[in-house]
């Protein structure tokens, strides 16, 4: 397969190449389905349960596994052929999905089968993420890897504009069931993309493969090593786990705050999801990843958030969301760019590990004390937290950053540089994360 071995203009030089063309295009039917079936699960929760705590626990348990085992995810995705790793991830992202289905459509869904549901496919994410972000690179070549990975964001990001908007017409007309089972097909036509895909030739020998003992912690040492990195996770960690949680939130405030359905919560998430294409489409168009647009692109998320905490109105509320989902693309492709541009290739899989144990490790934490706060303090009390986290951590870390005599944080101006790939949710977030998430997982 040939390999540009320099990066063409335009948002869409990436999908020139025809493997990253297939998998582009078939993951984003795949994440379409993601979408929904995070809303539907959210909300079939929240109906099953009438709690707060127990919607954000779910959420929780998807990224446990990232914090227990996230850095051996990283070792096999450098150890092992990352295709036929996906092949196997994906397969088992459409059981779990199956199992969902056929648990809701009999009748048969308790609330503890749906948390060991939860659990199991975080185990799964903790190797496909990896694997998944370090796979661009076998596909397009490191000089397309910004506008590939910022493609992977569009992806996402377009499904959950329109994955939420169908699920909630469609658990009013034919339940949350369905909704999963539909998910479960849309993983097929990422396996048959995967099998048509020829990426370029990696080497697998034992002797070139990392060791299971320390090579986890190796990422981790990689990382330490560069201050502006440990600032850039170290914002991003925190906004991941107490300010990226719209999950828990979003379905709350449809739910007791606001009384609009399903439906109202689709919208919600739409709303969401245009201003995060929005924010992605704008940053694939930069140049250089820098520091300082990381703290303020979490600084403007983080008060854009409390703002929509106090709106008083539904329609003040979505209004609020397009801007909070722009700078919360800002900020995430800040720092996957930042990121990006740190990491050896022979370091990736491990490196891509930490990034993904950081922006979605904290998410047992972060999730259930959101919930808790939403549950005993009220529902906006639970989105102001989060939103004071994120403009606390940066100011933070702009001043440590000052004080360490490295280029001081100062405002940028939006948009910010070059994406590469955030990590997703796992609702197979087809993945930080990476990004605002829906409850689902992506394919790209």
């Amino acid at each position: 397969m040939a390999v540009n071995s320099t990066a063409p203009a335009g948002v869409f030089a990436a999908l020139r190449v025809r493997d990253y063309r297939i998998y582009w295009s078939t993951g984003l039917v795949s994440n379409v389905g993601s979408a929904m079936q995070g809303v539907a699960l959210d909300w079939f929760v929240l109906r099953l349960t009438h709690s707060g705590t127990a919607l954000g626990w779910v959420m929780g348990l998807q990224f446990a596994p990232v914090l227990l085992f996230g850095l051996w995810g990283g070792v096999t995705a450098d150890r092992y052929d990352r295709r036929t790793l996906l092949l196997w991830t994906q397969t088992l992202y459409a059981v779990q999905a199956v199992l969902l289905a056929a648990m809701v459509l009999s009748g048969h869904a308790p609330l503890w089968l749906l948390y060991v549901l939860s659990f199991a496919l975080g185990c799964v994410f903790t190797v496909e993420n990896p694997a998944r972000l370090s796979f661009v690179t076998e596909l397009v070549g490191r000089a397309l890897i910004p506008k590939a990975a910022g493609l992977n964001i569009l992806s996402l990001n377009t499904a959950r504009l329109i994955g939420p908007a169908i699920a909630g017409v469609l658990i009013g007309a034919i339940g949350t069931g369905w909704v999963f089972a539909l998910n479960a097909v849309s993983f097929t036509v990422v396996l048959v993309g995967l099998l048509s895909i020829r990426p370029r030739a990696r080497e697998t020998r034992a002797a070139s493969r990392p060791p299971w003992t320390g090579a986890g912690t190796e990422g981790l040492r990689y990382v330490a090593a560069r201050p502006e990195l440990v600032g850039v996770f170290t914002i991003f960690g925190l906004v991941a786990t107490f300010a990226v949680n719209f999950p828990t939130t979003l379905t709350l405030f449809a739910d007791r705050v606001f009384d609009v359905g399903s439906r109202g919560l689709g919208i919600m998430n739409t709303a969401l999801a245009i201003g995060t294409v929005a924010g992605t489409i704008a940053a694939t168009r930069g140049v250089s990843p820098r520091v300082r647009t990381v703290v303020v692109g979490a600084l403007l998320f983080g008060g854009f958030e409390a703002l929509a905490a106090v709106m008083p109105t539904y329609p003040a509320f979505l209004a609020l969301l397009l801007p909070a989902g722009f700078t919360l693309m800002t900020l995430n492709t800040a720092v996957s760019a930042f990121v990006q541009s740190e990491v050896s290739d022979a370091m990736r899989g491990r490196v891509m590990a930490v990034y993904t144990v950081i922006s979605m490790g904290g998410s047992p934490v972060g999730a259930p004390v959101i919930g808790w706060i939403s549950q005993h303090a009220g529902v906006r009390w639970g989105l102001a937290a989060g939103a004071a986290t994120a403009v606390l951590a940066a100011a933070g870390v702009a001043l440590w950053l000052t004080r360490t005599s490295l280029p001081a944080p100062a405002p940028a101006a939006l948009p910010i540089s070059r994406p590469v790939a955030t990590a997703r949710s796992p609702y197979p977030d087809h993945t930080p994360a990476s990004e605002p998430s829906t409850g689902g997982t992506s394919h790209d």
